[in-house]
């Protein structure tokens, strides 16, 4: 890697949402989805099919695969041999919202059972129910820890960064990530970048896969979850630290996107790491 790669490195950002480790069960599979976080699945037991950018690909036992955000998939059980696995949903950028995909990695490597990788993962759910700097730090620490693992088994020795025509949205998804606690505007946003609302709104789409207000809502959805899920706060302060006042708003917006009221997912999904 050039110097040129090394400082576009220097700004790293990378922030946690919700993560597991689940035993899929017969009705686990979604198509053509395109999320705005990436995603590590560490497959421990079964055979499944993922579909990344209509690639096919077949997972298996000691497979772990790397969706970055913005990435066209699938994934369906192939058998009644149902998948068991860790996974974290997460964002890693640098300078870019694309960081993931410029690097160009494959979509998977075979690690085998590896005793450190689970352990990162076990580290983050348990860190994940802490609030603390530590558990903040060790959370971040270990997230890197995968994605260098994953990019040492590639065995590229020199990873190139694509960054030709990117324009940086950096200030911007900095600050929508810092500020969801509260209102935002497509005009607030795009005079960060100091740009026009509608060629900013076109760019952000270009760019995100997904217009500035879309992007923001599955955000919210994203932190509301992984504090339903990783903590015991009061359902009433979750979803003022997700930008909102009124406690049916916030269900109804809510199941839209996950087809479960705060309440419901919390008991579904809490403690199941």
């Amino acid at each position: 890697m050039d110097n040129t790669n090394f400082d576009y490195l220097a700004n790293l950002y990378i922030n946690y949402y919700y993560g597991s480790y689940t035993h899929c069960s017969a009705n686990w599979k979604e198509y053509h989805a395109v999320n705005s976080f990436s995603k590590f699945y560490y497959i421990m037991e079964g055979e499944c099919e993922l579909v990344i950018k209509d690639t096919a690909y077949h997972g298996c036992k000691g497979r772990l695969f790397l969706i970055p955000a913005h990435t066209p998939h699938s994934y369906y059980h192939v058998s009644d041999d149902f998948v068991v696995k860790y996974w974290v949903h997460f964002d890693v950028n640098a300078n870019d919202e694309k960081f993931l995909l410029n690097l160009n990695l494959p979509p998977y490597v075979d690690v085998g059972i590896d005793n450190e990788l689970i352990k990162c993962f076990q580290d983050i759910f348990v860190q994940a129910s802490e609030n603390t700097l530590a558990a903040t730090l060790g959370i971040k620490a270990n997230l890197l820890t995968l994605l260098y693992k994953y990019i040492y088994h590639t065995g590229k020795n020199d990873l190139v960064m694509n960054t030709k025509n990117s324009r940086n949205l950096y200030p911007v998804i900095s600050y929508i990530n810092s500020h969801l606690q509260r209102k935002l505007t497509v005009d607030e946003l795009s005079s960060i970048m100091h740009m026009h609302p509608n060629y900013f709104i076109r760019l952000f789409k270009k760019k995100m896969g997904v217009p500035p207000l879309n992007y923001i809502n599955k955000l919210r959805v994203e932190h509301a979850k992984a504090m339903l899920e990783n903590t015991s706060l009061p359902i009433s302060e979750i979803m003022e630290q997700v930008g909102f006042n009124d406690l049916s708003t916030f269900s109804n917006f809510f199941k839209h996107y996950t087809d479960y009221n705060p309440r419901a997912f919390r008991i579904r999904f809490k403690n199941n790491a």
